[in-house]
């Protein structure tokens, strides 16, 4: 007997111009078993029907028996072997027609393929990436949008794109949403969270309306961000999803679509690797039911109107930029953080592995910081950790990762260099007076009471280190023991 392997859980039907049945199909382990990966393993006849008696969906099991429906679940019913053409075919037609409403039929390229089942791209991600925000210049001529415009919290203020309002106009109506609120601490407080974010939103030119925090990757936020969007949009408006890449513009869609009655077949690619969407990907906005258009259905003026996602605008001066897909996922947090508060002695350093250094240079004996990052912490003098450095650039694997991978990898790393020296005044024992920020990795509070202190600051090619003020500054706890690669995880 010809057989063939099944996709998608329906048989291969074999075109025959002698009349001949269709062969019986044998099931691949993958349809038997339900496990994840297909097996070239076929079945004798006896082992397939039995597997096929075994099946739970009784309309898979008409299909792989070519019998009618009413012959399977029907009482008392006779089993045939033989059922017509004309029931069968419909049988596959209506099981197409369902896969398909719901979503699981969807043809995609390879590269999208890949990003989705193994959240990886065959070639360097940054060639997929825009880097010039006047991609988005389109915006400024269009008469009749609202830009959601979305930055990563996590990344303050480097997922934010600087005057940003040049770019797509400064008369359109702009909810700001800071995504990856469930990355920081449960007890931070949104009020004064909400004040400190309001002093980065001068730099970017805009006409905000509303600021939300929100989280697309567990739906949190973003009920309440559909209901503002639907009440601040005009009938007819289309929207455009704005901002840097891999702040989760994609995700956010996804999350206002899982909240719609229906919408999830039609969500779009998300993942962690910056770059998804290369190009303008629309939704329209009547898949958005009950979130961003009324139950009974969209308005007469929204049957036209779309949701856009952009493609994200990448700053090359991010320290994620020099990372590969695999490394990316030991930098860029995506659970929630636990802050570790230590001791950094005068001339002493602290390393993020191998993204960047901060050393003590002058001032007291001793700084308390406290690191926001889900990067492993190593603590050395200065002159030990330039050594590490200089044993890393040389191909040598060392404690600090990432990067990670063989001698070339490492050699081809970009070198550290001096990003910043800073001076500045402790103000609280325990209040930090400042962030120092390490772009796409995280950020370290310092805090103490001290008239002077100088510091200097490390990272790759010396780009994506900046100042702030505190965060959080109330987040400095016990002294915890040091964190490294050699040494326990404090609980």
């Amino acid at each position: 007997m010809n057989q063939a392997n099944i996709v998608m859980g329906l048989p291969a039907i074999d075109g025959s111009s002698s009349g001949e049945a269709p062969p019986i199909p044998a099931l691949a382990a993958l349809s038997l078993t339900g496990h994840g990966e297909a097996s070239d393993k076929v079945l004798s006849e006896e082992g397939y029907r039995t597997a096929v008696r075994n099946l739970e969906d009784p309309e898979l099991r008409a299909i792989f028996t070519g019998k009618p429906m009413t012959e399977i679940t029907g009482s008392g019913a006779d089993n045939n072997e033989q059922a017509s053409a004309a029931s069968f075919d419909s049988l596959v037609a209506a099981r197409l027609r369902r896969r398909a409403e719901q979503g699981r039929d969807r043809v995609v390229c390879q590269r999208c393929h890949t990003l989705k089942h193994y959240s990886r791209v065959d070639r360097p991600w940054r060639e997929d990436t825009v880097s010039d925000p006047r991609s988005l210049k389109f915006l400024r001529y269009s008469t009749n949008l609202v830009a959601v415009v979305v930055c990563d919290l996590f990344d303050i203020p480097g997922s934010l794109i600087p005057h940003l309002g040049e770019f797509i106009g400064e008369r359109h109506p702009v909810i700001l949403v800071a995504n990856k609120a469930d990355l920081l601490p449960k007890d931070y407080h949104e009020e004064r969270l909400r004040m400190w974010f309001r002093r980065f939103i001068k730099d970017l030119d805009l006409n905000v309306q509303s600021i939300h925090f929100v989280s697309a990757l567990k739906n949190i936020g973003t009920r309440e961000l559909a209901a503002d969007i639907s009440e601040r949009r005009r009938a007819g408006q289309d929207i455009y999803m704005v901002g840097r890449a891999n702040v989760g513009k994609s995700e956010l869609i996804n999350a206002l679509l899982r909240i719609s009655i229906g919408g999830s077949k039609h969500r779009v690619l998300a993942s962690h690797v910056p770059g998804t969407t290369m190009g303008l990907a629309a939704v329209p906005l009547r898949h958005f039911v009950k979130a961003l258009v009324p139950a009974e259905g969209p308005r007469p003026q929204d049957r036209q109107a779309t949701l856009y996602d952009t493609p994200g605008v990448f700053s090359s001066k991010s320290i994620v930029s020099h990372l590969t897909s695999d490394e990316l996922k030991l930098a860029v947090c995506s659970k929630r953080i636990t802050p570790f508060s230590f001791i950094l002695n005068r001339r002493q350093a602290i390393m993020l592995g191998g993204l960047g250094r901060l050393e003590l240079i002058d001032g007291p004996d001793r700084v308390y910081v406290t690191v926001f990052s889900s990067v492993r912490t190593h603590f050395t003098n200065v002159e030990r950790a330039a050594e590490l450095i200089k044993r890393m650039e040389l191909g040598e694997k060392t404690i600090l990762q990432p990067p990670c991978g063989d001698a070339e990898r490492l050699k081809s790393f970009p070198r550290h260099q001096l990003a910043l020296e800073h001076s500045f005044e402790g103000l609280h024992r325990q209040h930090a007076t400042l962030d120092v920020v390490f772009a796409g990795v995280g950020w370290i509070a310092i805090a103490g009471q001290f008239p002077t202190a100088t510091i200097r600051v490390f990272s790759p090619n010396g780009h994506g280190i900046c100042v702030r003020p505190p965060m959080m500054p109330f987040e400095y706890k016990k002294i915890s023991p040091h964190m490294s690669a050699t040494r326990k995880t404090p609980k």
